[in-house]
Parts: structure tokens; C-alpha cells; sequence
């Protein structure tokens, strides 16, 4: 054994790490801050540390249009705008350097406020491509190929970015971009964010990065002999990056601090499907079932899962038309303590009701739903049982009561209701 104390060396006594890459850069000659003071002299002045409109530092700006300008982008992608903030700095890069660079800003988020950020460009207007509303992956087809650079900023929490990454990386072109920002936003204990979230749980852009292989760039922000470990950091898409993705996807199995809803996983899937090997979809399929039966069935019930999911049933149904089956002790936490009152169903049906209400909505039997379906009085019913789900869902099945059923202790129960393609579905990419 070598003296304690002593670098291990090989038998050429070199060091044996002498070759290992740097982790930090230099970037000083790259930062390119004009676009960001440009657009910042027209923002609208804001209040206190966390009120912004550019979601991002002086920095990590500079850092973005400097990549922009040295790399000239022809397809961007930005994942992630919350209040267009970054999105009017991009276009604000593109126009000094006289790019015609398709920008397409996707965002979760329907309601976001980069509509008010870019109506202060009006000169903006026509060059971003705003798709809101749904996941990434919903609008990848139509987004198409050949995207060479690419911006992801959305969740911070897994599985966020994670399968973000893993839907895009089909339509980026060997050689891409691709920015990852807030990979240290956990150690920001006073940010209202990660003390909302949790710390613990605002990790994935830094799994992702750390995941992934590719010709990475770290920036190092400090002067001189200072290292300053960034929040954001680059890499180049290339061969080894695809045919070592099954690391990222692996990633999947640490905890998900979020469920993500029906409409999502179904999005999620096709795209996989679509792109990748089935022994790759057949591994998320798993993990999304081991994920759901981790928070679904430990008796305490994800609130951001059961929100989106009865959100998404009240863009097509009324309250009143909404039902939960299931009287259970899963139901009682439920409405006591995880789902709004805006989001309480009509009616709540039980093979044997013991209570006429709870949560002041009435509790009825097995018998009432099929003569109240026959009046129309129920359009949709969701499962709320954890212990008894699955033959619940096999009886309304039976039934024929002609409703949607929502089992979400078992999302992938009927694939053809999830619009899913069968698992002989053949990849169609053939870098695969």
C-alpha cells in the first residue's frame, strides 16, 4: 500500500489523474453582457430580491448570449420562460448579431406573464413561438428536429428536467447546446422556493448535468485565482451522449418530489415510445409505477398530483359532474387536507356508505351512481380508494355506466384510454 499521505501513481509515475478534465473554465472572454443591459433599461423597476423579471443573474445571462453569439444558432429551444425575462434577452442577442434563429418558448404553465414582458418589445413580435399549456414533449413533433441550441429551466424538482431532457434529446442535432440553469438553487436557503419545495428535493438539474455525457462547459464566475461554483453550465451534444443515456435514465428511480399528471404521463410516454428502444420504455414504465406506488399508496397522497388531475377533469366537466369512489380513510385526507374546496367533487360514491357526507358532500351507495348516471348527474368518477382500487375499477368497468373512469393508483391500466401505442411499437430513430 502506497505511504499515507501519497498520491497513488502508475508504473510510468505519472499521476494517475494528470489527465483529468478541469471542472471549472474560464469564461471571461466569452460573457457577452449587452443584450441583458439593453433589455433591462426597458423593464419595468421591481421590488425586493426575489421579485424579477429576468429569472437569471448578470452572469449567467452573459453567459448564455455569449454562447449564442460564438455558436450562431440556427433552432433554439427555451423549456421553461416563466416571465419571458431570459426569452427577451435571446431575441435581444439574436437581433445585435443579426440572426433569423427560430425561437420556440415552451412553458407548463398556461398562465404565465412573458406575454406582458414581450408586449414592452413590440420590435420582438413574430420572432418567438410561444407554446404554452402542456408538457415539453407535447410539442416536440411539431417543433421538429434540428434544434441546435437549447435552454431548460422548468421544475428544478425530479422528475422535471430529468425527462425534459430525456423527450428532447431525439430532436437535438449532434453538436447542439444545450444550458442547464440552476444546478445549485438547493444550497439557496432564504429563496421562498426552496423553502417551499424543500432543498433536499431541488436536485434535478444537477443530476441531469452530472448525468449526462457530453463536452461540458462549467463557468467559473470568480476573478483571479477565485473558483466560484456556477448555478448554470453548458454541454455539446455528441454520439457518446446517446449511447450513454441509459445513465440518465436510471436516474429516474431517485425520489420524485412530484406525480406527474395523467395528461403529462401520456405525452411523456409517446414521445419515448416514438424515440427510444422499448427496453428503455419498458424501464420508465416501471419506474413511473414504482414512483406511484411509493406516494399513491403510503397513505399520504401527493398534493400537486391530485390537484393537476382534478384541474385537468374541470376543463371538460362541471364540478357537479366530477365524482370520487371511495369513502374511505384515503378520501378523508384528501378533503381535509390536500385537495381545495374549488376542487371537491359533487357527490362521493361507496359500496357501503358509512357516513351521509364528508366534507360536507353528500356520500351515496354503488346503487345511487347507476341510476344518477342515467340521468347524466355523473360524466367522470376518480378512484379513491388505495386499499380497494383495482376491483373498483373492474366493477365500474362492468357496469357499462358509460363514464370516464380514473384510477390513479394505476395509470397505465387501460393504455388504450391514455392514448398510449401498443409496446410492438417499433423505434422510429435510428441513432438508437
Amino acid at each position: 500500500m502506497p505511504a499515507q499521505g501519497k498520491s497513488m501513481k502508475d508504473e510510468s509515475g505519472q499521476n494517475r489523474f494528470a489527465g483529468a478534465e478541469a471542472l471549472l473554465h474560464d469564461v471571461s472572454g466569452l460573457l457577452w453582457h449587452a443584450p441583458r443591459e439593453a433589455v433591462e433599461k426597458r423593464l419595468p423597476p421591481t421590488e425586493g430580491e426575489h421579485d424579477y423579471t429576468i429569472g437569471m443573474t448578470v452572469e449567467e445571462s452573459a453567459f448564455i448570449c455569449g454562447l449564442i453569439r460564438e455558436r450562431k444558432p440556427q433552432k433554439i429551444l427555451e423549456a421553461g420562460v416563466n416571465k419571458g425575462g431570459t426569452t427577451a434577452v435571446i431575441l435581444q442577442a439574436l437581433e445585435e448579431i443579426g440572426s433569423n434563429s427560430a425561437l420556440y418558448c415552451v412553458d407548463l404553465n398556461p398562465e404565465i406573464e412573458v406575454r406582458n414582458t414581450m408586449a414592452i418589445f413590440p420590435e420582438f413580435s413574430g420572432r418567438a413561438r410561444l407554446m404554452l399549456g402542456r408538457d415539453v414533449s407535447a410539442f416536440l413533433e411539431e417543433i421538429g428536429g434540428d434544434i441546435d441550441f437549447c435552454i431548460l429551466d422548468t421544475a428544478h424538482y425530479l422528475p422535471g428536467e430529468i425527462l425534459n431532457f430525456l423527450c428532447i434529446l431525439p430532436y437535438l442535432k449532434d453538436g447542439a447546446t444545450v444550458v442547464i440553469h440552476d444546478q445549485t438553487v438547493f444550497l439557496e436557503a432564504d429563496h421562498p422556493f426552496v423553502q417551499y419545495i424543500g432543498p433536499a428535493s431541488i436536485i434535478a438539474c444537477r443530476v441531469l448535468f452530472d448525468c449526462i455525457i457530453g463536452e461540458k462547459l462549467v463557468p467559473n464566475f470568480a476573478r483571479g485565482e477565485n473558483i466560484s461554483i456556477p448555478n448554470i453550465a453548458s454541454l455539446i451534444i455528441t454520439r457518446e451522449t446517446r449511447k450513454y443515456i441509459g445513465n440518465l435514465l436510471s436516474s429516474l428511480m431517485l425520489p420524485w418530489r412530484f406525480l406527474p399528471d395523467r395528461k403529462m404521463i401520456d405525452d411523456v410516454s409517446t414521445c419515448l415510445r416514438k424515440n427510444y428502444p422499448k427496453h428503455y420504455v419498458d424501464y420508465f414504465f416501471e419506474v413511473v409505477q414504482r414512483q406511484l406506488d411509493y406516494h399513491l399508496r403510503t397513505g399520504k397522497p401527493n398534493q400537486h398530483y391530485w390537484e393537476t388531475t382534478l384541474k385537468n377533469l374541470q376543463t371538460r366537466f362541471r364540478p357537479e359532474q366530477i365524482a370520487f369512489y371511495g369513502a374511505g380513510d384515503y378520501c378523508r385526507k384528501l378533503l381535509a387536507s390536500v385537495i381545495p374546496a374549488n376542487l371537491h367533487p359533487g357527490r362521493i360514491f361507496d359500496r357501503s356508505p358509512g357516513t351521509d357526507t364528508l366534507a360536507g358532500i353528500p356520500v351515496l351507495s354503488a346503487m345511487d351512481l347507476r341510476s344518477g348516471n342515467r340521468q347524466g348527474e355523473t360524466s367522470a368518477i376518480v378512484i379513491t380508494s388505495n386499499a380497494h382500487h383495482a376491483e373498483i375499477y373492474a366493477e365500474l368497468l362492468d357496469a357499462e355506466l358509460g363514464i370516464e373512469i380514473i384510477d390513479p393508483f394505476n395509470p397505465y391500466r387501460d393504455p388504450e384510454r391514455l392514448s398510449l401505442p401498443s409496446h410492438g411499437v417499433q423505434c422510429t430513430n435510428p441513432e438508437w
